[in-house]
């Protein structure tokens, strides 16, 4: 039986350097522009679950300045110099209005203002006023990586977490598991948990198998 042990490492704060762009290179260069003050202040990304909207958000943002969205969270005037918004889609009726005035004082006040969405600002289920503002600001599309490109993007991860990962073993989760960064990523998290466990730092094959057996059973 595996030793349960109390892992009291917080995750690791993200940044725009362990991001594997694939194809979002001028995203992510749009975003460098709008961290260091410069360009369009009001930035709305869109794209599949898991191609990497949230860790964008929370690479450019102060954690007190980003907002995981549920339906009910509201938003209440605040001097923050940005303010990060994550799955907008979600929101309710008044916290859209909230968002819409804070968008509106935002943008006259000059301040950070960064919004995710699972479509394009016109086709989010939210009141016609707030979907016209959030298409005022720049739109960019967060493309999902190809194969190559979420293995580079599992090594990096594996790496940031002091473990090795092995090509095979990366071809494997790929072949076996969800494809959705954030499944794949939560996944060497309990990989990680495993290693400090067992005092090893290489992901196996075994190693997957059975981690992968336990949460399915």
């Amino acid at each position: 039986m595996r030793q349960q042990i109390l892992d009291l490492t917080p995750d690791p704060r993200p940044c725009l350097d362990d991001f594997v762009p694939g194809s979002n290179g001028e995203i992510v260069s749009a975003l460098r522009r709008w961290q260091e003050g410069e360009g369009e202040r009001q930035i709305y990304l869109w794209g599949d679950p898991g191609a990497g909207k949230t860790h964008l958000l929370r690479a450019l943002v102060r954690p007190e300045e980003f907002v995981r969205t549920t339906p009910e969270t509201r938003f209440e005037p605040d001097q923050n110099p940005n303010l990060a918004v994550d799955d907008v889609h979600l929101l309710g009726s008044e916290g859209a209005l909230d968002l819409f005035h804070r968008y509106n004082e935002r943008r006259d006040q000059g301040l950070g203002l960064l919004v995710s969405g699972s479509c394009p600002p016109t086709h989010l289920p939210l009141f016609p006023d707030l979907r016209t503002r959030l298409a005022w600001g720049l739109v960019l599309r967060v493309s999902p990586l190809n194969d190559e490109e979420k293995i580079t993007a599992l090594h990096t991860h594996a790496q940031s977490l002091g473990l090795t990962l092995p090509p095979a073993v990366a071809q494997y989760l790929l072949t076996h598991c969800p494809r959705r960064n954030d499944y794949l990523f939560s996944l060497m998290k309990e990989f990680h948990h495993w290693t400090l466990a067992t005092h090893r730092a290489t992901i196996t094959l075994p190693m997957v198998r059975e981690i992968l057996g336990n949460l399915h059973s």
